[in-house]
């Protein structure tokens, strides 16, 4: 499913006229695609990470450690309904993680 996903978006950054890169690897991290596009005020340059799923269940972010402590013991992928500062807060975590990381 996830190659699939890959390659649809790679296919509609082609026909907007991106120059693509897929599956770039640093260690243990990686860029689903690298896109580049000559514009005229200089290079337009994405990183896009690529996720799909039939059926979701669950978040795309991890169970803040601070929220896992408290008594509600959640586990680190639990489903259950999150408060939005929670999601709001996890997002920004995983994007820290994922997208400035200094590697």
């Amino acid at each position: 499913m996830a190659l699939l996903a890959e390659e649809l978006v790679e296919e509609w950054l082609d026909r907007q006229g991106f120059f693509t890169i897929r599956g770039i690897k640093t260690g243990v991290h990686g860029i689903d695609i690298l896109a580049v596009h000559p514009g005229p005020k200089g290079l337009e340059c994405r990183q896009i990470e690529v996720q799909a799923s039939m059926r979701p269940v669950s978040y795309i972010t991890r169970v803040l450690v601070v929220v896992q402590k408290k008594a509600t013991h959640r586990a680190a992928t639990s489903s259950k309904v999150r408060a939005d500062d929670e999601v709001r807060t996890g997002i920004a975590e995983w994007i820290e993680k994922k997208y400035d990381h200094k590697e």
